[in-house]
């Protein structure tokens, strides 16, 4: 693609995004302006620092799984290197197609044994993990939610409780993700690079579940946050956690999916509190929505901030190694 052509097509990206977030804002401003709040909201600071914490916990978590891709692969790299690199370039998805996340975790491990091939590679495999779960938990749970509201078809509540077949799933899930995974990475191979690294169909089940893990504390982040904008706090059951973990999986993903969105900002938020608009009301569920926005981004920005200056004087430790069922299929790359 010719330099000009770059240039129109960031361009459109850029438009794109700014119509997205302006028609968002908008349906946004409608609803606040409506007055459909069901309850007065208020700011209730106990609840909604927890809330960023567990944002927090869950990206390390994430983080963590990226590391454990790396090591993997024979890259000798510190935890604190990794999940640094991790939280730092989370701050690329913000530029319309998110690929200057993959960009900027090649530039923070340069000079780490870490190839960009590598990085590249277990960047993408990390994403697509986390992101397969999401979708998985969404699919699963949003049906349960989705029940127990009025006006529901007798027809879908019989089907609802086969909601949870989809776990079923899980394995062939990781299987095409292993296949997408290489597919997309032998496209961008140059002819003369080394093997691509393929992480085991057993790393990858493990990072599913940690990613399973990390999506339960984003729902009990949004509860918290619901809590922190409501005088009246709602108890936290399992009817409610299924809402809100549903809320946050579906609403995520579909913000992940919609490239031109920087962070999935305006498609993320709109699909949350659609789902949420029965239980809370428009107005509320429109207020919890971008508060939980702003907690999420406040939370990230503090971390990033704080491990970027964070000075890491120790030389990497040597990888651990895996267990032979754990190997990925290729092989350590020089820097």
């Amino acid at each position: 693609m010719s330099p000009a052509r770059k240039r129109l097509f960031l361009a459109l990206k850029v438009a794109v995004a700014v119509v997205v977030i302006g028609a968002v804002a908008w349906h946004f401003y409608g609803l606040f302006t409506k007055d459909e709040v069901k309850t007065p909201l208020t700011l209730r600071v106990e609840y909604l620092i927890p809330a960023g914490l567990l944002y927090l916990a869950c990206h390390t978590l994430w983080g963590t799984f990226w590391w454990q891709l790396l090591r993997g692969q024979g890259v000798s790299v510190g935890w604190l290197a990794g999940v640094r690199a991790y939280f730092v370039s989370q701050w690329g998805k913000y530029v319309p197609g998110k690929a200057l996340v993959i960009l900027l975790r090649v530039g923070l491990l340069k000079g780490k044994v870490a190839s960009p091939t590598v990085v590249v590679v277990t960047g993408l495999y990390e994403t697509l993990t986390n992101m397969a779960a999401g979708a998985v938990l969404g699919a699963c749970l949003l049906p349960l939610w989705v029940s127990r509201l009025d006006g529901i078809d007798d027809g879908l509540r019989q089907v609802v409780p086969y909601s949870v077949v989809g776990l079923a799933f899980v394995p062939v899930v990781l299987l095409l993700l292993n296949k997408v995974a290489r597919r997309v990475a032998a496209k961008y191979r140059r002819p003369d690079a080394p093997p691509i690294p393929v992480p085991s169909v057993w790393l990858l089940a493990r990072g599913m579940a940690q990613a399973f893990v990390g999506w339960g504390l984003l729902g009990l982040s949004a509860w918290l946050v619901v809590c922190g904008l409501s005088a009246d706090p709602p108890p936290l059951t399992p009817e409610s956690f299924v809402l809100f973990l549903s809320a946050v999986c579906v609403s995520y993903v579909i913000g992940f999916a919609f490239l031109p969105s920087p962070g999935g900002v305006g498609p993320r938020e709109l699909v949350f509190q659609a789902l949420l608009a029965a239980a809370l009301g428009g107005g509320q569920a429109a207020a919890v929505a971008v508060v939980l926005r702003v907690v999420w981004t406040l939370a990230e920005a503090v971390a990033a901030v704080g491990l970027y200056f964070t000075p890491i004087n120790t030389p990497p430790s040597p990888p651990t190694p895996l267990p032979q069922g754990e190997r990925g299929a290729g092989v350590e790359v020089p820097a």
